[in-house]
């Protein structure tokens, strides 16, 4: 009657175990709400399928607008060259970078003009001008517009050297979990699950990639089934934004595994303690 009683509540536990280790969404995403810290969370989950394709493409093809451009942020670093006045270029020194500023020895962001959490800029002769959304083309421009009083025909080349402002965030089942900058180079899903390291073939589910992007009260979380070549193709298509979060979700052989390796040793302390016992009576 002890081992029913103790084999009974083994197995209550291991019940609720099961679902607890690695986070997982569900499997078959609907219209759900959540609450967190007093505000409802209605996010919309968007399957990422052959539709949805058709659909972006056309929205591009309608705005003319195929290219990327890399819109400056609050603390990047621009590099402004004036040809002829090499003591324009960039001021003297460079900002510790937000990676490091916290660690021990923090690495040094590139020399440059930094942006400002306002989003401008300190130029010589030309002052205090606004950068942020902005392209680099259109920085130039405003830039040989203003020099032109004190500069005849100025020629400028501004670049970004530090990419600090937009930010994709890789959680999961990937190898190297953590965030990437978004640069002057278009990504999509394929690019930052590799450049995470890829999938953790041991614990991953490539069948749940998550992508939550949007308002934080309702969040667009699109779903891409990664387990077929074609959904493969439909990754690469995908073109990420900043604060775009991806999610890899944990398959469920791993979460039975871990949730085996949480309860093992209880399991094995109790069947010791209970055949001490049963030894002791029975003798």
């Amino acid at each position: 009657m002890q081992r029913v009683i103790i084999l009974l509540f083994l197995v209550a536990g291991l019940s609720g175990c099961f679902i607890a280790p690695g986070m997982k969404m569900q499997s078959s995403p609907n219209s759900v709400r959540y609450t967190a810290e007093n505000q409802r969370i209605t996010p919309r989950f968007i399957p990422i399928d052959v539709a949805l394709a058709r659909q972006m493409n056309q929205f591009s093809s309608v705005t003319q607008d195929d290219a990327y451009y890399y819109h400056v942020g609050a603390h990047d670093v621009l590099n402004i060259f004036v040809w002829g006045h090499p003591e324009l270029a960039a001021p003297v020194g460079a900002a510790p970078s937000e990676a490091g500023a916290a660690s021990s020895s923090p690495t040094l962001a590139p020399a440059g003009y930094l942006v400002s959490s306002d989003g401008s800029i300190y130029y010589p002769m030309v002052g205090t001008i606004r950068v942020a959304g902005k392209t680099v083309e259109q920085i130039r421009a405003q830039l040989m517009y203003a020099l032109k009083k004190y500069i005849r025909n100025p020629q400028i080349d501004v670049r970004v050297s530090g990419f600090r402002s937009k930010k994709i965030y890789v959680m999961g089942e990937v190898q190297k979990p953590g965030l990437l900058p978004m640069t002057d180079s278009p990504m999509s899903i394929t690019d930052a699950i590799n450049l995470a390291g890829g999938l953790d073939l041991k614990s991953a589910d490539p069948s749940h990639i998550f992508i939550i992007r949007g308002d934080y009260a309702t969040p667009d979380v699109y779903w891409l089934n990664a387990q077929s070549p074609e959904a493969l193709l439909l990754g690469e298509n995908f073109r990420l934004k900043g604060q775009d979060v991806i999610f890899v979700s944990t398959a469920e052989i791993a979460r039975w595994n871990r949730a085996i390796e949480q309860i093992l040793p209880t399991i094995t302390s109790v069947w010791m303690t209970n055949s001490m016992i049963y030894t002791g009576i029975k003798n």
